[in-house]
């Protein structure tokens, strides 16, 4: 657990498509064989997959950029073109994905469970051959489908350890101590502050055969919920927890200073995010075997509702771990939005028209995938292509803007002539 990240940001890419293609049956004692296009192969889509083998998002460290292969265009005799294999990306359990947008995090998923899968970018569906275009009328369509486009993402991928019980408390206040007495978890413990640098988990047997997760979330400082020292990253494991134990040191034996300290801890949980007011949580104050009698019956008195124990000796483990059994472990469901692109009138493309020369610029992938299948030697296959963009609006939008005869037409590296022959004619 020495490389503990918790945190990164990745990109994604799915593959396109494979497009479909013109063929035609060339059989012998097969005189008008027909068309025999076949389609092209799906892109290959990207998985999260939640895995409890890993346990840190540092492999993103190393890389972050994930790509998924095309799909195999149509053959002949009505073969299809070889689907693209899918990737699958193993990523911890509780590990939240948010894409980016307009520079905001959007909550898309939340992998909680071994072998949870979450699609984050859906290959391109394969194009269709010319064979699913023959109809009583068009015997012979010279056209074909493109395959679509994949999706590309960046996301930012942000680990929550689930735990059914979190340890919070300041520095020192014993909380390795205590998980490490409550599991077989056998965290690195010191003198001084801060020994702890990443949360670590145990496994806490309960009397009544119940096992449940602990959490020793490192210690909070004042300005945690700011993101002073790393505050951010220690209360981000502590949100995921069902119940909380507030570990105090009473070894100061100075009641002010410590009334001081258990107001830092649930000022900062109530400044970081609202829903750790509903957590259930107990007030259990250690080291007590290093304390005298006198000030410890003051604290008692001071905090009847609380427990008191030495995470040392072992001295009251016995009445907390009757209390644990008591919390209530419900699942808090965490809200999901779901994700949309953004949406307007011209979504499938943008034209740029520049006046004086009389050019008019499509930029689209939709239009730019179409140009893939055309056979600018078919009027068949050209008049398809008119016909997908007046689908698409693409026309309506060139004579809104004043299209005439003889202008050109830019789409990626094509350049056509607008003409009265393809205006009247062809739609």
């Amino acid at each position: 657990m020495k490389h503990f990240i918790d945190l990164v940001e990745i990109h994604v890419e799915s593959g396109r498509g494979g497009d479909g293609i013109v063929a035609w049956r060339r059989e012998k004692f097969v005189p008008f064989g027909g068309p025999a296009g076949g389609d092209g192969g799906k892109g290959g889509s990207i998985f999260l997959q939640a895995d409890n083998s890993v346990n840190t998002l540092l492999s993103f460290r190393y890389k972050n950029i994930f790509k998924a292969n095309d799909g195999k265009n149509g053959g002949g005799s009505n073969k299809s073109g070889h689907s693209a294999e899918d990737i699958i990306i193993k990523v911890p359990l509780g590990t939240n994905i948010y894409k980016k947008q307009n520079n905001e995090k959007i909550l898309i998923g939340d992998l909680k469970n071994h072998n949870q899968e979450f699609l984050v970018a859906r290959g391109g569906k394969g194009g269709r051959g010319n064979q699913h275009f023959a109809t009583a009328t068009r015997q012979a369509p010279h056209f074909c489908e493109p395959g679509e486009d994949g999706e590309t993402y960046d996301l930012i991928l942000e680990l929550k350890l689930i735990a059914d019980i979190g340890i919070i408390g300041l520095p020192n206040a014993g909380k390795s101590s205590l998980i490490s007495r409550l599991s077989a978890c056998k965290p690195k413990i010191a003198d001084y502050p801060f020994t702890t640098l990443v949360p670590n988990l145990g496994i806490l047997k309960l009397p009544d055969n119940r096992s449940i997760t602990i959490a020793d979330i490192p210690g909070l400082i004042k300005g945690a919920s700011e993101g002073h020292g790393l505050g951010f990253q220690f209360l981000r494991h502590a949100e995921r927890t069902k119940a909380l134990i507030h570990l105090v040191d009473c070894l100061i034996q100075d009641l002010e200073i410590i009334k001081e300290n258990i107001k830092i801890i649930e000022d900062e949980l109530k400044a970081y995010k609202e829903s750790f007011n509903k957590k259930e949580r107990i007030l259990v104050f250690n080291k007590i075997d290093s304390c005298e009698e006198e000030f410890l019956e003051e604290l008692k008195k001071t905090y009847p509702e609380s427990l008191f124990i030495s995470a040392i000796t072992g001295e009251g483990l016995d009445k907390l771990i009757a209390y644990i059994q008591g919390f209530d472990f419900k699942e808090e469901e965490i809200l999901i939005i779901p994700f949309q692109e953004n949406e307007n009138e011209n979504e499938n493309f943008i034209i740029d028209f520049e006046k004086e020369s009389r050019v008019f610029k499509i930029k689209s992938l939709k239009v730019e995938a179409l140009l893939r299948v055309v056979n600018f030697q078919s009027f068949d296959s050209v008049n398809n292509l008119y016909i997908q963009l007046k689908k698409l609006g693409v026309l309506n939008e060139l004579e809104r803007l004043g299209i005439q005869s003889g202008d050109t037409v830019l789409i990626g590296n094509k350049e056509m002539i607008w003409s009265e022959f393809a205006e009247n004619n062809l739609i």
